[in-house]
C-alpha cells in the first residue's frame, strides 16, 4: 500500500508542473484577448491593433494613428483625430494621441509607438497587460502570444509565435509567426503574460520597384485621369499592387522593443493621470 502511494505522488508530481504550463498558457491566451483593443481611423482609412496597460490607456503603433510622409529630405506627419477603439467586449470609445513627437523627443515617431487616452472608462469587461520590465529581455527560442485584427478578418486572431533573432541595435524583435496588416500595434507576451513588444511590421510584401509605380501613378493621377471603356488602367493597377502588398507574406514579422515606450513613460511620469 505504502509503495502505490509513493508511486501515485510521484506521479501527480510530474504531472502537476504540466498541468500548471498548461493553465498559465491558457491564462496568456485569454491576457492577450481580454487586453486587447481593435484601432480605426475612417479619415485616414487605417485600421489596426493595440493593447491596454491602464483603464484608460492604450499603446499602439505610431504609424496606425498617423499619416507619415516624407518631404524634401523631411518626415512629416499627420496624426488622426477621429480614432475610435473597440474593446475585445465589443464597447467603442474615442481615444486621442497623447503622446505625440516633438522636436524635443521623436521617439514616438522613431520607435513606432503611441499612447492613446479614451475618452471614459470601459463600463465592460477587460484586462490591462504590464510591461515588461528591463531584466525581463526576451531570448530567441522564446515562446510569445499576440493578438490582433489583421486583414479583413471579421474578429481577433491570436497567434502563438518564436522570437528568431534581432537587429544589431535591439529595437527590433524578429518573429517566427503569422503577422500581417493589421496586426500593427499588438502586444507582444511572453510567458508571464508581460509586454516585451509591439508588433509593428512584417517581411514580405511587394517588391521595391512596385511600390514606386505606386507612388509614381498617385502623382500621375494628379495631373488628370482618362479611362479605357470606363477603366482607369493606372487605378487598376494601382489596385493590383495594394492587393499583393496586402497579402503577399513570408511569415517573418517584426516588433518593436518595449524599451522605448517604457522608457518614454518613465520620462513623462505625469502623462497616465
Amino acid at each position: 500500500m505504502r509503495v502505490l502511494f509513493a508511486v501515485l505522488c510521484c506521479c501527480l508530481g510530474l504531472w502537476l508542473p504540466t498541468l500548471e504550463a498548461k493553465e498559465q498558457k491558457v491564462n496568456i491566451l485569454e491576457l492577450s484577448r481580454e487586453s486587447t483593443v481593435m484601432i480605426v481611423s475612417k479619415s485616414g482609412n487605417s485600421k489596426g491593433t493595440g493593447f491596454l496597460i491602464d483603464e484608460q490607456y492604450v499603446i499602439t503603433c505610431f504609424h496606425v494613428i498617423a499619416a507619415i510622409s516624407a518631404q524634401g529630405g523631411n518626415i512629416k506627419w499627420q496624426i488622426y483625430k477621429d480614432l475610435q477603439v473597440t474593446l475585445s467586449s465589443g464597447e467603442e470609445i474615442k481615444g486621442t494621441v497623447v503622446s505625440a513627437p516633438t522636436e524635443s523627443d521623436l521617439s514616438p515617431l522613431i520607435q513606432d509607438f503611441a499612447l492613446i487616452k479614451l475618452e471614459t472608462k470601459p463600463t465592460k469587461a477587460f484586462q490591462t497587460v504590464p510591461l515588461a520590465p528591463e531584466k525581463e529581455c526576451p531570448s530567441v527560442g522564446d515562446e510569445v502570444v499576440f493578438s490582433g485584427y489583421p486583414l479583413a478578418t471579421p474578429g481577433m486572431v491570436t497567434h502563438r509565435g518564436m522570437v528568431s533573432g534581432f537587429d544589431k541595435s535591439g529595437s527590433l524583435i524578429f518573429l517566427q509567426a503569422a503577422i500581417n496588416k493589421g496586426n500593427s500595434g499588438g502586444g507582444l507576451l511572453n510567458d508571464k503574460g508581460q509586454v516585451v513588444g509591439i508588433i509593428s511590421m512584417r517581411e514580405g510584401g511587394i517588391s521595391q520597384g512596385l511600390n514606386e509605380l505606386r507612388v509614381y501613378i498617385d502623382q500621375t493621377s494628379q495631373h488628370g485621369r482618362f479611362a479605357i471603356m470606363g477603366v482607369d488602367p493606372l487605378q487598376a493597377t494601382k489596385a493590383i499592387i495594394e492587393t499583393l502588398d496586402q497579402y503577399i507574406s513570408t511569415g517573418i514579422g517584426y516588433a518593436r522593443s518595449i524599451t522605448f515606450a517604457r522608457s518614454y513613460l518613465n520620462n513623462h511620469s505625469g502623462l497616465i493621470k
